[in-house]
């Protein structure tokens, strides 16, 4: 199965992993997955390391990166396609990331392992 992180799930896997479901550890262990994180979610996790609330992930974004690869993680670029899909999501979520992460999912045929339950109101799978 091809996982898309959303950002929650990968700083938790990473600094929380005790808030995971017991599914969401399996998925980032079992390497039969390929587990992806979006530039959305390295986007996002920069600005939250930039203002202090990720500290303990790691001095910079590049130490993410590299953790990532050196764990089989794939990046997945934002490409021009991911917009068109946003484009024609309704809002039912407001968070910007998210809703490109939801459109990437579709775009990709991706399943998306989330708790976030606005996830849920759109056409893409989830896992958690």
């Amino acid at each position: 199965m091809n996982v898309l992180m959303d950002s929650h799930a990968l700083i938790w896997g990473t600094v929380e992993p005790d808030r995971l479901s017991r599914t969401a550890k399996q998925l980032l262990v079992d390497r039969m997955h390929t587990r992806i994180v979006s530039m959305v979610s390295l986007w996002e996790i920069t600005i939250k390391m930039a203002n202090g609330k990720l500290i303990p992930l790691g001095a910079s974004i590049q130490d993410v990166v590299q953790a990532l690869h050196s764990n089989g993680a794939q990046i997945l670029p934002i490409r021009t396609v991911h917009f068109i899909r946003l484009e024609s999501l309704p809002l039912h979520h407001r968070d910007p990331f998210d809703r490109l992460l939801i459109a990437q999912a579709i775009e990709e045929d991706l399943v998306i392992l989330t708790d976030d339950a606005h996830f849920r109101r759109y056409p893409v799978k989830t896992i958690w």
